[in-house]
């Protein structure tokens, strides 16, 4: 009976460190080799303790064990309380592995639950990054260049404010990067590696973006200022046109002799030409299109090799950090905060 529990309690133990995660560790701790240890203590000290008994017995004819139970008896006893505690032992073993279990299920559904969200902050992150999107400008001009409206290249640059404007929103809304750190008051781990990653994501998030409306702001007005343009070319051309034929009917005039409508035409002529004057001294200086160009072209710069470069590396920072966390939960259920010690 004794060797039937003790070969069914070693399967249920077997089966029970074959499920757990931490099962070498487990079979390499000092408290099953203890058990081990026992087992195989247990029987030979039982034998030398009636062994002794029967000694004392002999010598002095005293007995250890109660009066009238012989050594058949206290055997019978050992099975059946061995029987018992290893019955106990296995019980317990059950009742540890399943906390065990438990606790590993809940800290794998946090660590879970925790990843779900870094990943939503990594798919905004990315939408965010691609939002930063600096050809829209030559984009823009080149439609308004195609059509010669300047309506189609201000759609283009609405349409990118209105993307950055909801890339904006879902930065602020489905992050963390714009807490207020407040519960971070009281830290004992301040100022840690989490809050300056973040902090700087965020600054950076803010500065990209207000170059970024600043690109599209000057690319407008460089957009504006080529309407006009096209609109005092097209005027010139008219007025070239009305020039021309006016010349031509003094011409006309002044082969039939009316003198009145000479003079007349004479003095309309004066002030097309004062108009065609005032259109040429109008005209969009290629200074000033450089100058419009250079000022895109910083922002363009500063963006694509300074700006976004950062934010990208920023961004991974800190989504490997979180999923860092994510393991840290599901390895021992807490996250490791840790104190800022060196530069980034």
């Amino acid at each position: 009976m004794v060797v039937e529990n003790i070969l069914i309690f070693l399967e249920e133990w077997r089966m029970i460190m074959k499920k757990s995660e931490k099962w070498k560790t487990i079979f390499k701790s000092k408290s099953l080799i203890y058990i081990v240890i026992a087992f195989a203590v247990a029987p030979v000290a039982i034998n030398l303790g009636l062994v002794f008994t029967d000694i004392i017995y002999e010598k002095t004819g005293n007995t250890l064990t109660a009066k009238g139970l012989n050594n058949a008896e206290w055997l019978g006893f050992w099975k059946q309380y061995l029987a018992i505690a290893i019955s106990f032992v296995g019980l317990c073993v059950a009742y540890v592995s399943s906390n065990t279990d438990r606790k590993h299920k809940l800290q794998e559904e946090q660590a879970q639950q925790y990843l779900e969200g870094v990943r939503q902050e990594e798919n905004v992150l990315v939408d965010v990054t691609q939002g930063f999107n600096t050809s829209i400008v030559y984009k823009a001009l080149l439609q308004q260049s195609k059509s010669a409206n300047i309506y189609d290249g201000r759609m283009v640059l609405t349409n990118a404010r209105a993307n950055m404007d909801q890339m904006h929103i879902k930065f602020e809304i489905l992050t963390e990067l714009c807490d207020d750190f407040k519960k971070c008051e009281n830290c004992r781990y301040l100022p840690c590696t989490d809050r300056k990653v973040m902090i700087e994501l965020r600054d950076l998030f803010y500065d990209t973006e207000k170059h970024y409306f600043n690109m599209l702001d000057i690319g407008e007005s460089f957009l504006e200022c080529l309407d006009k343009e096209q609109e005092r070319i097209k005027l010139l051309e008219t007025e070239t046109k009305i020039q021309n034929n006016t010349e031509e009917l003094i011409e006309l005039y002044k082969n039939q002799g009316l003198t009145d409508n000479v003079y007349l035409s004479q003095q309309d002529l004066q002030g097309i030409k004062k108009q065609i004057k005032n259109l040429e001294k109008s005209k969009l200086r290629l200074e000033e299109m450089n100058k419009a160009i250079s000022e895109i072209q910083k922002e363009i710069d500063y963006i694509n090799k300074d700006a976004r470069p950062k934010f990208i590396r920023y961004c991974k920072i800190y989504i490997d950090m979180k999923k860092e966390h994510a393991r840290e939960l599901r390895k021992t259920g807490n996250i490791q905060y840790n104190k800022m010690n060196e530069k980034l």
